[in-house]
């Protein structure tokens, strides 16, 4: 009867351990710096309502309401305002260890501009580039001068990389756009083309 109590101990303690790493728990103890405009009530509202079956939103610090997209216990996509918003999830490297993955992205004229950011599950931040490497920006932005008409032409092209979280919707062709500026003089800088 003792073993059986000892091993009902054991295991008991070893799934409040593994409970403890879901992201839903992270989130609850995530520090105020990873998201600023939510508090630690904010965040807990969030999952209560997630329990209660209601709208996982909440009053944010800016007195806007966030949103919660979707939570589980290795995912959670966050809409903090109309132009921002974060994913995070819960990766497991080689040797077990566990960290968390947070995707802040901003939108700037329907424009979105990411960064990455890694964490261990106590929220201690990691050095981004062992866990990703940047390209070099050449890849997405060229600037270069038209020789004859002295015009500057900015082009842009998709990052073949940036996928959804599961690896989806890759681009199959990567989308590019060009702008053509003009040298004004009355203004003395560049004058996008129409």
């Amino acid at each position: 009867m003792k073993k059986i109590s000892i091993v009902l101990c054991i295991l008991c303690f070893l799934c409040e351990i593994t409970h403890a790493q879901s992201l839903k728990d992270l989130f609850l103890k995530m520090p105020q710096e990873v998201c600023p405009v939510l508090s630690e009530y904010n965040r807990l509202e969030i999952v209560d309502n997630q329990k209660n079956g209601k709208t996982m939103q909440t009053r944010n610090l800016f007195r806007t309401f966030s949103k919660m997209e979707e939570l589980t216990d290795d995912y959670a996509h966050l809409v903090i305002s109309k132009n921002s918003e974060k994913e995070m999830k819960m990766l497991t490297k080689n040797d077990g260890t566990r960290i968390i993955m947070v995707i802040s992205t901003i939108f700037c004229d329907e424009t979105p501009d990411s960064s990455v950011a890694f964490y261990s599950t106590d929220w201690k931040p990691l050095p981004t580039h062992d866990y990703y490497t940047l390209p070099p920006i050449d890849n997405f932005r060229r600037v270069t001068i038209d020789k004859n008409t002295g015009q500057l032409i900015v082009s842009t092209t998709n990052a073949p990389l940036m996928l959804n979280i599961d690896g989806s919707n890759q681009p199959k062709e990567p989308y590019t756009l060009t702008n053509t500026f003009h040298w004004s003089t009355e203004e003395n800088r560049f004058i996008l083309d129409n």
